[in-house]
């Protein structure tokens, strides 16, 4: 569905859409949110799997650490580790999104490296079994894959490939079997090092799913932009309307209306200034407001 006359048209479409899932709404029903992206060509996958050497991530992860200790101090878990580090600009694992529409309409429409191209929002319907918060045992479990190497992920995919993937039923043993890799011990060692409590008691097929999160609402920048995440433990993010566990459309908004839609999200508030509540955005908007 495209966006051709600006905000009131993707207005439409996403009221249009609320209705729709209103309609076929099930016990399963979910959290509903949107993922604005300048260029419409451009997959939804972490910034982490863009073009970066193996290990990278836990690389990344363990020198910002090191460089800025006292950033990440009031951190408890992985998942707040991960939020700060995106917060500046480190690639994660982590997918942005929103619960607010026009957020999401506010980032497909305004990016200085993407010119004379068609954005996108997708909308993303979660069933009800992939929401989770910011202190889920899952959660945890799948933000510390960012500590393993390469080397120890790949060790975990072989397995899958051994058992089935997926979409098989796993045995007992076969979990069983899972767990005692020495990849999986090491994830599970992170895990309870934030968690003491943690039962080795992995669910295998976690994994290979996609989970909706609601961060907790310590970040300025998370409140201001309704943010959450979207996040996978081995990252295969081949197409998210592949998931069993999410439906996906997407609204079109055409490069020609940008420009329009961005001076209309202004006059709502939405813009650098309050999405981005850091001095530096703000000086950065004002400028650019009393620019000749």
């Amino acid at each position: 569905m495209n966006a051709d006359d600006g905000l009131i048209s993707y207005l439409s479409i996403v009221y249009e859409l609320r209705e729709a899932r209103v309609d076929r709404m099930d016990s399963d029903a979910g959290p509903y949110c949107y993922r604005g992206q300048a260029d419409m060509t451009w997959k939804v996958r972490p910034s982490i799997m863009r073009d970066f050497k193996p290990d990278a991530e836990s690389q990344i992860l363990s020198e910002l650490l090191v460089e800025a200790p006292g950033e990440f101090g009031s951190d408890k878990s992985m998942l707040d580790k991960l939020v700060r580090a995106q917060h500046y600009s480190a690639p994660t694992r982590l997918v942005d999104v929103s619960l607010n529409p026009l957020v999401a309409l506010y980032f497909a429409c305004n990016d200085d490296s993407v010119e004379g191209v068609d954005g996108v929002v997708h909308v993303l319907d979660f069933k009800k079994s992939r929401e989770k918060f910011a202190d889920s045992d899952v959660i945890s479990v799948i933000c510390n894959m960012s500590r393993l190497s390469q080397r120890e992920r790949e060790e975990i995919k072989e397995k899958y490939k051994e058992f089935g993937g997926s979409g098989y039923a796993w045995s007992e043993d076969q979990k069983k079997d899972f767990r005692s890799l020495p990849a999986v011990k090491r994830l599970m060692q992170f895990v309870r090092a934030e968690k003491p409590y943690f039962l080795d008691v992995l669910e295998p097929l976690d994994l290979r799913k996609y989970f909706f999160v609601y961060p907790a609402k310590n970040n300025k920048r998370i409140i201001a932009q309704s943010g959450a995440f979207v996040v996978s433990g081995l990252l295969e993010y081949l197409g998210l309307d592949r998931s069993k566990g999410l439906g996906v459309d997407r609204i079109i908004v055409p490069a020609g209306v940008k420009r329009d839609v961005l001076s209309q999200l202004d006059a709502l508030n939405i813009n650098s200034r309050s999405l981005f509540p850091e001095i530096e955005f703000a000086a950065k908007h004002i400028r650019q407001n009393w620019t000749v």
